[in-house]
């Protein structure tokens, strides 16, 4: 988007901030992650809230925690999953602050260290490889771990799934390294092209500062139409519903900076899928 659109916000309406009710203070490396998000101004926390967690791969090295969340309130379900790359941090962090979220009606189900070797070591694989390259559509998951975190999505009978990833580069940017950071990139499901453009132009305006070089804007990706092997191909093949990659760029940013954006992006996103986020 050009300069001088980002810079015209005369008409911003005014959004109170508020941080999570359990503070997110997370170890990376022996540094310590904190973040605040934007409050949607839901309601208070249900007392009808109940609050589960479970283990998958139990006794293996790929073992890695499940939580689910309900509202106690009739509702979607949304999966939220981080961390199938090791070395984006942004992603498995903000989803651990994810967990701890409550929300006023349905189901929140959050895999937040999805590739628990790859997390432990910083890197991109793991034994097996690109985790994300053994969803193959209309197929069984190739790995263990990739049917069992396939097995534990499909189970909760989802209406949504937001994967969370974080690129070296920028997609369809000259500066910077080639790559796919700064865009939500939607299934083919009806509404979801709209809802990544929606939070796109939400991410824009309300945290992308005007300071910020234009390459950093976010945008709508490409749609995601099952043809590929990757987790959110596979939702959109097999399950057809809504599903989103959310990728941030690593360059010229901070990880709070990421955090944020990968925090207040699912919000919104859970909220155009009839989600709030409630607090305290």
């Amino acid at each position: 988007m050009a300069n001088e659109n980002r810079k015209q916000k005369s008409d911003r309406i005014a959004i109170d901030s508020a941080s999570s009710r359990r503070a997110f203070v997370r170890k990376m490396g022996g540094t310590l992650a904190a973040t605040a998000i934007v409050s949607s101004g839901a309601g208070a926390v249900s007392a009808a809230e109940t609050r589960r967690s479970y283990t998958i791969r139990e006794g293996t090295e790929d073992e890695t925690r499940v939580y689910v969340i309900d509202a106690g309130e009739p509702g979607p379900t949304a999966v939220v999953v981080g961390g199938i790359h090791g070395n984006e941090e942004s992603g498995y962090l903000a989803a651990d602050d994810v967990a701890t979220w409550s929300i006023d009606k349905g189901k929140l189900v959050v895999i937040p260290r999805s590739n628990p070797v790859a997390i432990d070591r910083g890197t991109y694989v793991n034994d097996n490889g690109n985790l994300n390259r053994k969803f193959p559509p209309g197929k069984e998951p190739t790995t263990a771990l990739a049917r069992a975190l396939w097995n534990a999505i499909d189970s909760h009978n989802p209406n949504t799934v937001l994967n969370l990833h974080a690129s070296q580069g920028i997609y369809r940017e000259d500066d910077g390294p080639d790559g796919s950071g700064q865009a939500i990139y939607p299934t083919y499901s009806e509404g979801a092209g709209e809802d990544a453009v929606m939070t796109a132009r939400y991410m824009n305006r309300y945290h992308v500062p005007d300071s910020y070089p234009e390459y950093l804007a976010f945008k709508r990706g490409n749609t995601i139409d099952a043809d590929r092997p990757l987790l959110i191909h596979k939702v959109a093949g097999d399950m057809r519903i809504r599903g989103y990659i959310l990728e941030v760029t690593t360059y010229d940013t901070e990880l709070d900076t990421r955090v944020r954006w990968h925090l207040n992006m699912v919000r919104h996103l859970l909220r155009r899928n009839g989600i709030d986020r409630t607090y305290d």
